[in-house]
């Protein structure tokens, strides 16, 4: 580690917080503050701290801000599809697509627990960020993962960081097929 890391992060609750973000890129404040478990002041201090001594970088992904380490590893164009797979509906939904390979909306909802209508709102977002495509079929309108070989190394790369049952299934079996 070099000096000015060192000298940053030498408060333990800072490295704390600096290792958390490091291991995890993509988490935003509320689910830091629920793995460092550091008080919402403290931790935003630390945050904005670590931020203005170039070791983290923040984006502004909708109502949220996601924090990614600077001197990590750089997930370059993945980091906006990193942000959707730290949203639990969202990643439930990909693994699922991921696992089945096409569903229709009604099959994803059974299978996610989520109604109908957020899960086709959810769909509707990931069609418009370019994850999943939508295919009319007859009378059934399928849904499919566009790049699932991406999104499959990404979610095997951080597994340990998802803390979802789902996605250690889907990387064991996936990995089965390496």
């Amino acid at each position: 580690m070099d000096e000015d890391l060192e000298e940053a992060i030498a408060l333990g609750v800072r490295r704390k917080i600096y290792n958390t973000v490091n291991r995890n890129p993509g988490l935003h404040f509320r689910e830091i503050q629920r793995r460092t478990m550091v008080a919402t002041g403290a931790l935003q201090y630390h945050l904005d701290f670590l931020s203005k001594r170039h070791l983290l970088r923040t984006i502004k992904d909708g109502k949220f801000v996601r924090y990614y380490s600077i001197r990590g590893k750089q997930l370059g164009e993945d980091e906006r599809l990193m942000g959707v797979l730290r949203q639990y509906s969202l990643r439930r939904i990909i693994v699922f697509l991921l696992t089945k390979r096409k569903a229709t909306n009604v099959q994803i909802s059974k299978n996610v627990s989520l109604s109908p209508s957020t899960t086709s709102w959810h769909l509707d977002k990931l069609v418009q960020f370019g994850i999943v495509g939508k295919r009319q079929s007859a009378k059934k309108t399928y849904f499919t993962v566009l790049e699932p070989a991406r999104i499959a190394v990404l979610l095997q790369g951080y597994k340990r960081s998802f803390f979802d049952e789902m996605v250690d299934n889907f990387v064991d079996a996936w990995q089965g097929f390496g």
